[in-house]
């Protein structure tokens, strides 16, 4: 009976190895993980924050929109982009354009604004935040 056998000590020791393996690469990827949350932490650029709620009065070709959470934005750097004309919040609302907008504040787009057509359904209006010629969107109505 020539066959061979495994010697129990050499089995034992080849499962340690294997579990310490595991362990330090169990380590090792926890501290890189750690190691970028610590490192590449999400910095805020304080940008604007604001959301609008809308509602389309179909029949009247009259999108409603408004400002229902954020920072207060100047109603001449809010511009809404669609169909119709480019127009800003302070065109729309018949505002001054250093006026702050700010969480409840309502404006209409429609064909007897600024906006100068009225808002149909499947029409895209986007709200942009321009500061000195940076555009930033806030928000997105799709009809």
């Amino acid at each position: 009976m020539g066959g061979r056998r495994l010697r129990t000590d050499t089995l034992g020791m080849s499962e340690a190895i294997g579990v310490a393996v595991l362990i330090g690469l169990t380590i090792t990827v926890t501290a890189m993980v750690g190691m970028s949350v610590l490192v590449f932490e999400d910095v805020d650029e304080g940008g604007p924050r604001a959301n609008f709620t809308y509602d389309h009065v179909e029949n009247s070709g009259l999108l409603i929109v408004t400002h229902a959470r954020g920072d207060e934005l100047q109603a001449g750097n809010i511009e809404f982009q669609g169909p119709g004309n480019n127009a800003t919040w302070a065109e729309l609302a018949n505002r001054n354009e250093t006026a702050l907008v700010g969480p409840g504040d309502i404006t209409q787009l429609g064909s007897g604004n600024a906006y100068g057509q009225s808002v149909q359904r499947g029409d895209q209006v986007e709200i942009y935040l321009n500061r000195s010629g940076n555009r930033t969107k806030l928000s997105e109505w799709d009809g």
